[in-house]
């Protein structure tokens, strides 16, 4: 205790006398910038772009990224010990030729962190700092730094010690090139540097690109190549572990539709780590030196370690022991670990936080399923936005799961992936994962490999009603959009209140208000609960708004009303209703209207240019179907014109996807029926035109109109 007192009191003296200001700053920065410009790197001397790439929005002639970190493990005065200190730096400089409009609108304009000087965890004081530096050139050569002036500081709104700018790069255009570069500076006690991801390929093609690292031998340095990535070769320096990588012309971009980068692009993921107070190091971390690519095995013992030491006990406030009683006498296993699960995904929802963190729920479910009386099996796996299990680099992108014999998972509770028990979320369908049956000492085995279950495109629905009638030139729509399956995901707390939800979701647990759910007195309870509901008000009517404006592609006119209909709990669907008027979808010509029925389906994807190129698998976040059934009615004296009808008739079918169209005239009324059914989560680009042939003929369907004859 006294050697706290005295640790605090000597942080507290010197706090002052380790100021870092905006001064120090700029001096700093102008000492990276005059080192970074006279590196000697040829390659961003290169002016010359292959004529292949002159439809390209953008070309990176030159990338260069140069990583050190240098290790010490000091006394310190300041802490009354030693203390383990990483300084890590990190340049990433690009030559980039701009080439069209969307290429200059992106790199006009930077906001960065200029520096961070605040107290960790261990009350030891980081030293953060990021310089940007920005040249451009011209097409006649001409080189211009851009100045110190035109950098703004970007403050405002921002609270604690961390500094931040803004860059609007003066007299940029298409036809120029920009030469910039990111420097950060880290110094950080008792913490190790941020992993590093190298990505050999991007937006743009990619003529050179260099990386050069140098860490201190002292330190554990793991890195995997993945997807095909171009190995380091590995060397020394003193005492430095040295790794180069070098590749050029690299072709492949990264398409916007349908890609996931983690899957498809080459990339290596570079960990330094020492064995540091405020952070749990795991075994394989605590070795000195390289390791290249290490046993994935090796990698998930770790894991399994880390789901060992943090096992415990647990215990529940008041209602929580309430539902855990009633479920213990439900007679099914899985409903019983459901029941409490949806009780947990409730407070999720509600309190737009989850009810257990991502960290503990591997403990803690374990725990309500021991007490359940439950059979399980622990899982391993990994989302689809990190590396396979199999390919394991790091114990923190693990998932800890669990999985019944009849296949039922759960996973941990997530406000952006909100489902029911009965849905298993979409990032880890279809992932291989690691699993053991043992109870005790289950971090020791026996394992097994698994593949989590997937779902079908009639699992995951989205199903839009309209109805529609014309108002002069505007056009009245109602319109009611109910959601299944993975397809809930994201938007039943967007559009529904708490209040709406704690009912809805609650009315298996007794819940009959939100307040209940509040863990506090009820006079505290009852205010806080009038507090979310104001929140919830405005935001809701923001989000509705921005629901319309994104189906349409432009802001409602007028809107009427909107409600939920279905909150979306056990396998109900998520179901909602917009009331609203539109302008710009009905026109007059002469005695004639005209109807752009083809935008009442929502706004359908476009694949243009370069897009229509493609050598990779299409991969999509799940199988799902989408569907349009509108009735537009119409006005007395009016008729739809047989030619227009008739174009509304459509139809595409393969392997990979549908899509289908029909329109017919019933009971004074145009029903028009729209369908697209994604049949598969991952495509080979075999079937690539397959593909596009249907989502051709979806964007073309939102061009269409219909005559109504008078």
């Amino acid at each position: 205790m006294k050697k706290l007192i005295t640790l605090l009191l000597l942080t507290i003296i010197t706090l002052p006398m380790m100021a870092f200001d905006d001064e120090d700053y700029q001096k700093f920065a102008r000492e990276v910038k005059a080192e970074v410009w006279k590196k000697d790197l040829p390659q961003f001397n290169n002016r010359t772009v292959p004529e292949k790439y002159n439809k390209e929005s953008a070309v990176v002639l030159a990338r260069y990224e140069e990583i050190g970190v240098d290790y010490s493990n000091r006394f310190s005065a300041l802490s009354l010990g030693k203390v383990k200190q990483c300084t890590g730096t990190h340049l990433v400089r690009n030559l980039v030729k701009i080439n069209d409009k969307a290429a200059l609108d992106k790199f006009s304009t930077f906001e960065f962190r200029t520096y961070d000087y605040s107290l960790n965890n261990g009350l030891w004081r980081n030293d953060r700092r990021t310089v940007l530096g920005v040249r451009v050139i011209k097409p006649n050569g001409t080189i211009k730094e851009v100045e110190e002036k035109d950098y703004q500081d970007d403050n405002e709104g921002k609270k604690g010690e961390e500094k931040h700018a803004k860059l609007g790069v003066p007299n940029l255009q298409v036809g120029d090139m920009i030469d910039y570069f990111y420097y950060d500076y880290d110094k950080l006690r008792e913490e190790n540097i941020d992993p590093i991801v190298f990505f050999f390929g991007g937006q743009y093609p990619i003529l050179d690109y260099q990386v050069h690292c140098s860490i201190d031998k002292d330190l554990c340095t793991q890195y995997r190549t993945m997807n095909g990535a171009p190995d380091f070769k590995q060397g020394a320096d003193k005492d430095a572990v040295v790794l180069d990588v070098r590749e050029k012309n690299i072709d492949k971009t990264m398409p916007d539709y349908a890609y996931n980068p983690l899957a498809q692009t080459p990339y290596t993921m570079l960990f330094i780590n020492a064995d540091v107070v405020l952070e749990y190091i795991p075994k394989s971390m605590k070795v000195k030196g390289l390791q290249a690519n290490p046993d994935a095995k090796v990698i998930q013992e770790d894991a399994w370690t880390l789901w060992d030491v943090t096992t415990s006990k647990w215990t529940f406030y008041k209602m929580f022991n309430k539902v855990i009683d009633e479920a213990k006498k439900i007679s099914d296993p899985t409903e019983r670990a459901n029941y409490v699960y949806n009780f947990a995904m409730l407070n999720t929802l509600v309190h737009n936080n989850p009810y257990f963190s991502y960290r503990n729920f591997g403990s803690v479910f374990a725990f309500l399923l021991d007490k359940l009386k439950v059979p399980y099996s622990r899982l391993l796996v990994t989302n689809r936005m990190t590396e396979p299990i199999g390919q394991l680099a790091n114990i923190w992108n693990v998932t800890d799961g669990f999985m019944l014999s009849n296949g039922q998972c759960y996973f941990p509770l997530s406000t952006r992936y909100v489902t029911t028990a009965n849905t298993i979320p979409s990032i880890y369908q279809n992932r291989d994962a690691v699993a053991t049956d043992a109870k005790k000492k289950f971090q020791k085995g026996p394992f097994r490999n698994v593949t989590v279950p997937g779902s079908q495109a009639k699992d995951n629905t989205e199903k839009v009603d309209i109805d529609a009638t014309i108002d002069g030139i505007l056009l009245n729509i109602k319109r009611q959009d109910a959601t299944t399956g993975c397809d809930k995901e994201g938007n039943i707390m967007d559009y529904t209140s708490a209040e709406q939800m704690a009912q809805a979701w609650g009315a298996d647990y007794g819940v009959t208000k939100f307040a209940q759910l509040y863990d506090k007195g009820l006079n505290v309870a009852d205010q806080r609960a009038a507090e979310r509901a104001e929140q919830d008000k405005k935001s809701i009517a923001d989000n509705f708004s921005d629901e319309i404006k994104g189906y349409h592609d432009r802001a409602a006119v007028k809107v009427n009303d909107t409600k939920v209909l279905s909150c979306g709990e056990k396998d109900k669907p998520f179901t909602y209703l917009v009331d609203y008027q539109m302008d710009g979808l009905v026109k007059k010509a002469g005695r004639n209207l005209v109807v752009s029925v083809g935008q009442l389906v929502g706004q359908q994807v476009h694949i243009e240019g370069a897009e229509r190129q493609r050598n990779v698998d299409i991969i999509y976040p799940y199988p799902r179907t989408y569907s349009v059934t509108v009735r537009l009615t119409i006005p007395n004296g009016y008729t739809v014109s047989p030619e227009s009808l008739q174009k509304l008739n459509s139809n595409v079918d393969n392997s990979a996807i549908s899509f289908t169209s029909k329109a017919s005239v019933e009971d004074g009324k145009l029903l028009m029926t729209f369908e697209k059914v994604y049949k598969q989560y991952r495509v080979p680009v075999s079937q690539w035109s397959d593909v596009l042939s249907a989502l051709d003929k979806a964007y073309d369907f939102n061009s269409l109109q219909v005559i109504l004859k008078k």
